[in-house]
């Protein structure tokens, strides 16, 4: 019976083990660290070079060139200039897609690029979502 219990034992400390490791995973490497006050570490002040700076502005879409000599800034979050009325949105999962006005969903679209008609949206490597 005694080694039931001491198995049982062993079998939660392990489960308990799992879920903690598990939950650290999840954290990044700025919590982990700002949460350590106990012991604090070294923080090295190094100014960001051109590589850090362009990985730190990965989670901004990036517009190709191309799509930046035929396309034009939106007016707002979600408004094209009225020269210019074709949405262009850049995803992951679809690609870079345009939106026309007769889209379902084009006031809620909010573009990173407009262009003046379709064949310049496509010349610039976006295409009609599926």
């Amino acid at each position: 019976m005694k080694t039931q219990i001491s198995a049982r034992q062993f079998g939660i400390g392990l489960t308990l083990l799992t879920v903690l490791m598990l939950a650290s995973c999840g954290q990044k490497p700025e919590e982990s660290a700002s949460s350590n006050t106990e012991n604090p570490t070294a923080v090295s002040q190094t100014k960001p070079t051109a590589k850090s700076a362009t990985a730190t502005s990965t989670n901004q879409t990036v517009i190709p060139a191309e799509a930046q000599k035929l396309g034009v800034k939106p007016e707002g979050e979600t408004a094209c200039p009225s020269n210019a009325p074709i949405k262009g949105k850049i995803t992951k999962k679809r690609g870079n897609i345009y939106h026309v006005a007769k889209s379902p969903d084009y006031a809620k679209v909010k573009p990173e690029i407009c262009f003046k008609d379709t064949a310049t949206a496509e010349k610039a490597g976006f295409s009609a979502p599926k």
